[in-house]
């Protein structure tokens, strides 16, 4: 039988103990802490599969964005404890709520799938920002809590499954589809699109990639 989660005792590098957050050297517990290291912060039911086929619907699932791996429980009701860490395998990947997270080896970590175009893919990599403590110096200063803060980061990935990182800036973004710059720049002006924004970055890749005569380099 498969193996595909293995309790976190066997994990190396686990930088959360469920009862407190680890961060290099600190430690907090979760109720002096801003934010979480956690994309989702409960289990939640989800769907695992290997190889394009099923393997459970029976599973809960969280992801650990800053330790990058995806914990598991087979009840909803045991001790966070007694979660596992899924195994990393290209084959296998999870789908938690509308959220589907698969591996990839060459880049060593989790990314969700938002777009699979005709031409290209478009996949985000949830990370958290950590910020650290600052205690007050004197009276006059208020104590600042540790802060784990989301981060997205966008990528284009072709049929080779070469990975092209958006730019983080939107004007840099408009450059970075540098082929069709002329016909996106029409098309984000005319539906009056934020390229910062998520939901518009994907109606942008969708044009994008709607074109027959398309590069990335």
């Amino acid at each position: 039988q498969v193996e595909y989660y293995q309790y976190k005792a066997n994990e190396p590098n686990v930088a959360v103990d469920i009862d407190r957050y680890h961060v290099g050297t600190d430690i907090y517990m979760p109720d002096n802490t801003n934010g979480t290291p956690f994309h989702n912060e409960t289990f939640q039911a989800g769907v695992l599969y290997e190889d394009n086929k099923i393997i459970s619907t029976s599973l809960f699932f969280r992801y650990n964005a800053v330790n990058d791996h995806i914990e598991v429980k087979e009840n909803i009701a045991a001790e966070d404890t007694e979660s596992q860490i899924l195994i990393k395998d290209p084959t296998v990947y999870v789908k938690i709520a509308n959220d589907l997270l698969i591996y990839n080896k060459a880049s060593e970590g989790y990314f969700q799938i938002l777009i699979l175009g005709n031409n290209f893919k478009l996949y985000k990599k949830l990370t958290k920002k950590y910020y650290p403590p600052r205690l007050a110096k004197s009276s006059f200063e208020k104590e600042v809590l540790a802060t784990f803060k989301d981060e997205a980061i966008y990528f284009i990935v072709t049929k080779n499954e070469e990975f092209y990182e958006i730019p983080a800036t939107k004007n840099k973004r408009e450059n970075f589809f540098a082929s069709k710059k002329i016909e996106l720049k029409k098309f984000i002006e005319k539906s009056e699109l934020d390229l910062n924004e998520e939901k518009d970055l994907i109606r942008v890749f969708r044009y994008f990639d709607s074109f027959e005569d398309i590069n990335l380099k």
